[in-house]
């Protein structure tokens, strides 16, 4: 997927797709991202590095607010933490996580899956995770009061809710992109067809 819309960043837009799938055009991309809802867009920018600082903090107010509707339908409350702070610094954590992957899996070495089977360690994402250590340190940088158990007890939950939103907009997009790539398809085969008509 990340190969297509690389081609939207002037910097990446000769990457040379692996496989036999064409390229869709620039067109056909925006076409794309302008069927889907904005965070579709911060999204894939974000991930491609077109302006990602301004995509990753909207993208992160936009989280943030889900993630305190859902405290709210929880009826979630920290002692240690504002509620604000709370979802302000568990979003920064896991977009952190998420955009910034610590290399290979060691187990599958970066494929998510052995032996044919999903990779149990990394879950099947075939990228090494960070810990709970790692992700307070990130999402609560002035907070030493704050253990890895705390973010595993109070975090965990909105870390992994989180995380679920993104891989549902990485889901939406593929499947739209599949589409259009599908219809690509079909119409390059319209076109041989004509194209051989007239020969004859």
């Amino acid at each position: 997927m990340l190969e297509q819309f690389a081609r939207l960043n002037a910097k990446t837009a000769s990457l040379k797709i692996s496989g036999n799938l064409p390229l869709l055009d620039v067109t056909d991309l925006c076409g794309v991202l302008a069927l889907l809802d904005e965070h579709h867009s911060w999204y894939i920018y974000a991930m491609i590095e077109q302006r990602r600082a301004y995509n990753m903090e909207l993208l992160h107010k936009y989280i943030q607010q889900l993630v305190m509707q859902e405290m709210r339908k929880r009826g979630f409350k920290s002692r240690k933490v504002k509620l604000m702070d709370f979802a302000y610094g568990v979003t920064k954590a896991a977009l952190f996580a998420h955009f910034n992957p610590r290399g290979k899996c060691k187990v599958c070495n970066g494929l998510g899956f052995k032996a044919a089977k999903k990779c149990e360690h990394c879950n099947g994402k075939g990228t090494r995770e960070y810990n709970w250590s790692e992700k307070v340190q990130y999402g609560f940088p002035n907070r030493r009061d704050l253990t890895r158990d705390w973010y595993r007890k109070s975090c965990g939950y909105y870390d992994q809710f989180i995380e679920s939103i993104l891989h549902e907009i990485a889901a939406e997009l593929s499947e739209k992109l599949n589409k259009v790539r599908k219809q690509a398809i079909a119409y390059k085969r319209l076109e041989s067809a004509v194209l051989f008509d007239d020969d004859l």
